[in-house]
Order: C-alpha cells, then structure tokens, then sequence
C-alpha cells in the first residue's frame, strides 16, 4: 500500500518520545471515528520511531480504544519500559482533543535461534478474481475506498462460527510492513453484521496481534484474512483474526474484544430517537435485501 500509509502514518517527533500528526476524514477514517486498524498502524509507527533498532522487530501490539478519535491533532507519547539484550518492551498513550482515547503495548524483539513451523496454514481457496463489489452492503467508509474484496469465507452469512473474510488487495499498491498488516487484518467488516441472527454493529474495545516471524514486502501481494466469532454475551464479542500473505505466510494472529451495540446507535451518533430508529430500520432493510 505504501505511499499512502506512509503518509498517512507520517508523524513530527516533539522529542521526549512525544509524536503528533493531523488526522482527517481522509482515505482511512472509519464509519464514525477514525479507522481502528489504520491507528493501531500509527501507534506502530511512533513506537518503531522510539525503539530506533531495525533489528528488533514488532512481535505483538495490544491496543485499548476508550473513546472515539475526533479530525484534528492526534499525540502519541511513547515510552520505552525496559531495553533488554533480545526483546525491547514498550508503552504507549494516545490523545485526541486532548482527551486520553487509547493505551497500547508492544513488544520488539532480535531474531533468535529456534524451531520454524506453520501449524496453521493458509486455507485453500480460489485465489481473487473479480472483485465482490457488493460484499460491504450498506456499511461503506473511506477506508474501504482504499481495498478491493475478493470473499471466500462465510458465504451464506449465516456460519456457525460467524465468520467472514476473503482476499483484501490493495489499490495503491506497494512495499509493506506490519503496519499494512494491521490495517488490512482490521479492514473487513465484521462477520456479525451479515449472520441474520446476530445483527449487530461491533465497535472495538482491545484488540492484540501477534506478528509472524516475516511481516514485509518489497511487492504488493494480496492477503487473505479470515475474521470468526465464537461467543458473544452480555453486550461483547470475542473475534479471532488470521491473516496470510499470499505465498503463505501466516503474518497475524488476532484476538479483538468489541462491544455489541445496535446499528443504530453507531450510525446515528446522538441524534434524537426517532432518526435513530430510522438509521435501525435503514440498516435492517439493507441487511435483509442481502440475506
């Protein structure tokens, strides 16, 4: 993807591991807020700045959403809790219009000596062909602008474990990296919302990946990523995420935690309840025509 996720993902350095940067409703904002995987990458990126160490690489980024992002100055202030000889463990805290909106960890490491496996590989599926231009239904942001979508996973909606997913090719496409990684893992919409059941609209509350050993490029490839949730209750969802590169390569594994609320509650924001209802009912229809 990488002249517009690095620009995106661009950030000042004010010293004393503080980075700041504008964000507006551009190709990476999200239904109401700011897209969550395209500010995972951005925490990411100021992380990979304080660390300084091309040889430690990101293994694992945990990330807490507490509150939506506004457009405007988005602060970054990173710190680097312990440099060991191997791994390198680091925090970080996000604020938007001067409110804390997000808490993250990382950990960077060197690479070791150990047994290479893949217990886990890449599903066999046809590979992309044309683009399923009427997978995202009713739920379209900017973001999605920036994909194309190729579904192969949870066809029918209605699969139990609710899953969905497919192949995610980039439209500005590039050299990539974990930031890539944790953009494009994040971008599809969640199978919830199409199982006829279970509608829901699923906004984020922790979501932590674990990087392979091998998380770049120098040539743009598709993904394939396959999202399933096996258990929701009392108003959250548990989300596993798997993501390959497309010579196989498994580049994530992710486990998201998210808050199941109504449609409209999200699409509406605080308008009055009438035009709330409204938005449900808009939803619903659009769910139902696809179905």
């Amino acid at each position: 993807m990488s002249k517009i996720l690095d620009e995106a993902t661009a950030l000042t350095s004010e010293g004393s591991g503080r980075y700041v940067r504008d964000v507006d409703q551009g190709p990476f904002w999200g239904v109401v807020t700011a897209h969550g995987g395209y500010l995972m990458a951005l925490v990411l990126q100021a992380m990979v700045r304080e660390v300084n160490d091309p040889t430690r690489r990101p293994r694992m980024l945990s990330q807490h959403f507490l509150g939506t992002f506004e457009p405007g100055p988005i602060v970054v202030d990173v710190t680097l809790e312990r440099v060991g000889r191997s791994v390198t463990s680091v925090s970080a805290r996000l604020s938007s219009s001067e409110r804390l909106v997000g808490l993250a960890t990382a950990l960077f490491a060197v690479d070791g000596d150990g047994p290479a496996f893949l217990d886990d590989p890449m599903p066999a599926v046809a590979p992309p062909a044309d683009p399923d231009t009427e997978m995202l239904g009713f739920f379209i942001a900017n973001v999605h602008q920036t994909f194309e979508f190729h579904r192969r996973f949870g066809e029918d909606g209605a699969s139990v474990p609710c899953e969905d997913g497919g192949w995610v090719v980039a439209r500005d496409a590039g050299a990539w990296d974990h930031r890539d990684a944790l953009v494009v893992s994040d971008v599809w919409v969640p199978p919830i919302i199409r199982n006829p059941e279970r509608i829901a609209a699923t906004p984020s509350l922790h979501h932590v990946a674990h990087f392979g050993p091998d998380v770049r490029g120098e040539e743009a490839i598709p993904f394939l990523v396959r999202h399933r949730m096996s258990s929701g209750g009392a108003g959250v969802t548990d989300e596993g995420i798997h993501l390959w590169a497309a010579d196989g390569r498994l580049l994530m594994s992710a486990k998201q935690l998210r808050t199941a609320v109504s449609p409209g509650r999200v699409l509406g924001g605080d308008l009055p309840d009438d035009a709330l209802d409204e938005a449900e009912e808009t939803y619903a229809r659009a769910r139902a025509d696809r179905s």
